[in-house]
């Protein structure tokens, strides 16, 4: 079936040109979409840049928060018998005093001293095994964060504020002092010392 178009011929045909405003107005149209799509995408990309930035601080941040908490957790588990290695010192005190007391007293104590040098060993070494060791204080330069003292001792023979007497043993919990050394300190004898002021009857 033919339609009327079928017998029209090209020459027969008007071309009508789109009028010289539709022109001028498609270009305009067209930059004016890809200066909105390029704004939209820079804001996307800054958005982007944000969240990622907040996720490589938050991430960071949680990665130290993971780090500190494993620190303190082992470094609460390596003192976590603080207490009762404190409590534990007076007994090894004890012992230590009854090993003294046993060696004053001669040979008639001979079996119970030895015993008792057994225990005091014993226990030593278990309260070693958990960190806890007793410190050298006698003949060290007296240090309060260390030591406590007692008294003070004229000596001619230590240098002064020498710990020239431990009175009861102190103790470190691994690198932490438990219990600090009860010590006498030494001072310069009172000769020494009015040797040493200027005499004003001069």
């Amino acid at each position: 079936m033919k339609s009327e178009f079928d017998n029209v011929r090209e020459e027969d045909m008007e071309v009508v040109p789109p009028d010289a405003e539709e022109q001028a107005e498609k270009p305009t149209m067209v930059s004016a979409e890809v200066e909105r799509l390029t704004l939209l995408l820079d804001q996307k990309t800054k958005e982007a840049a944000e969240a990622h930035e907040k996720y490589l601080r938050t991430s960071a941040d949680i990665e130290n928060y993971r780090k500190r908490m494993q620190r303190d957790l082992a470094e609460f588990r390596k003192y976590a018998n603080e207490q009762l290695a404190l409590e534990l010192l007076p007994v090894v005190d004890h012992l230590g005093l009854a090993l003294k007391h046993a060696a004053e007293s001669g040979e008639s104590a001979q079996g119970m001293r030895e015993g008792v040098e057994l225990v005091y060993k014993q226990f030593r070494d278990v309260l070693e095994k958990f960190g806890i060791k007793a410190f050298v204080a006698e003949g060290e330069p007296f240090d309060p964060a260390r030591h406590d003292a007692l008294m003070q001792v004229e000596s001619g023979d230590a240098p002064e504020n020498t710990v020239v007497q431990v009175l009861q043993d102190g103790y470190l919990y691994y690198d932490k002092v438990l219990r600090h050394a009860k010590v006498s300190v030494s001072k310069k004898p009172a000769e020494d010392k009015s040797e040493s002021e200027p005499n004003d009857d001069l």
